[in-house]
Order: C-alpha cells, then sequence, then structure tokens
C-alpha cells in the first residue's frame, strides 16, 4: 500500500516536471519526447497495477487501477516501438488518457462523497478542470507551437496535482486508520 501511495506520489512529481519543462522548452526534440513519454507511460501503468492490488482501506483511489494500469502499459510499449508513425498522436493521446483518468477521478470524487468523505469536492474541482485542459489537447484549439505547449504542460501539472489530491485524500493505510 505505501509502494502505491508514494508510486502515485512521485508520478505527481514527473508530471510536474514534464509540465515545467514542456512550458519553458518547446524545443525539445520529438524523439526524446516520444522516449520520455513512453518510459513515463510504462512506470504509470505499473504503479497503477501495484494500485489496484494493493489493500486500501477505502478501495476509491485505485478501483479503476487494474484497466488503466493495462492500458498504460500497451501505449508505452507502443510508443516506444512506433516512436515516428505516433507523434503527430502524442498530444491528442495524452489529452485522451488525461481526460479518461479524469472522467474515472470525477466518479471516484462522487464514491468519496457517498462514502462520507468531506475531501471529494477538491478531487472533483481538480478533475473538472484537468478535464477542461485535456479537451483543448485534443481538440487543439491553441494553435501554434507555444500556445500548445502550454497547455500540455498545464494539462500536466493539473494531472499531477489531481493524482496527488486522490491519494492524500483518499487512500488510507489500515494501519494508519484511527476510527472517531
Amino acid at each position: 500500500m505505501k509502494l502505491a501511495r508514494n508510486g502515485y506520489l512521485m508520478i505527481s512529481v514527473v508530471f510536474y516536471i514534464a509540465g515545467v519543462l514542456y512550458m519553458i522548452l518547446p524545443e525539445i526534440p520529438p524523439a526524446a519526447v516520444c522516449i520520455t513519454s513512453g518510459v513515463v507511460l510504462l512506470v504509470y501503468g505499473v504503479i497503477k497495477m501495484i494500485g489496484f492490488f494493493s489493500s486500501d482501506l477505502y478501495c476509491l483511489a485505485f478501483q479503476y487501477d487494474l484497466a488503466c494500469g493495462l492500458l498504460l502499459l500497451v501505449l508505452g510499449a507502443i510508443v516506444l516501438l512506433c516512436r515516428q508513425s505516433v507523434l503527430p498522436y502524442l498530444s491528442p493521446g495524452l489529452g485522451m488518457l488525461i481526460l479518461v483518468d479524469n472522467f474515472l477521478a470525477m466518479q471516484m470524487s462522487y464514491d468519496a462523497k457517498k462514502f462520507g468523505l468531506e475531501t471529494w469536492c477538491p478531487i472533483l474541482i481538480i478533475a473538472v478542470i484537468t478535464s477542461c485542459f485535456a479537451i483543448l489537447l485534443i481538440v487543439k484549439l491553441c494553435p501554434g507551437v507555444l500556445s500548445s505547449h502550454l497547455v500540455a504542460g498545464l494539462a500536466l501539472l493539473s494531472e499531477g496535482l489531481k493524482n496527488q489530491c486522490v491519494v492524500l485524500y483518499t487512500v488510507k493505510i489500515i494501519q494508519d486508520f484511527q476510527p472517531k
């Protein structure tokens, strides 16, 4: 459980770093973006799988992570193996992944509300905001390299924040649980 929680926090930091780098260094070579993206997708897939098989007291944060983890592993392998052919689809693909992940976070926040957790609302708000950035990535409403890098960076930053909030607000390790 601690491995899953720490893995989610680590991937949040990776998203923060990637978001900032993507915004301030738009000249990153496409091959480097593909390789880095593929590796991050693989690592994130493994973290999600670990989360799914962990024993979370509330069983909220990781309930959809088996399917998501498998999807991320497959996509990570595809991005690494087919770098040149997937390059045009990287930003919209990132948007789709973030959108799906945040729809699941919205559903999880609803479950957290039914569970009686008071922290469901910030998760929902961040998931909605992050979904808006994801939609902008998919439809490319922001033309130009700098604008698209800014949107992608903001999407990665908000995805990291959402993951961090989900883990900190909903994951309870049974030994840490203190009934009221």
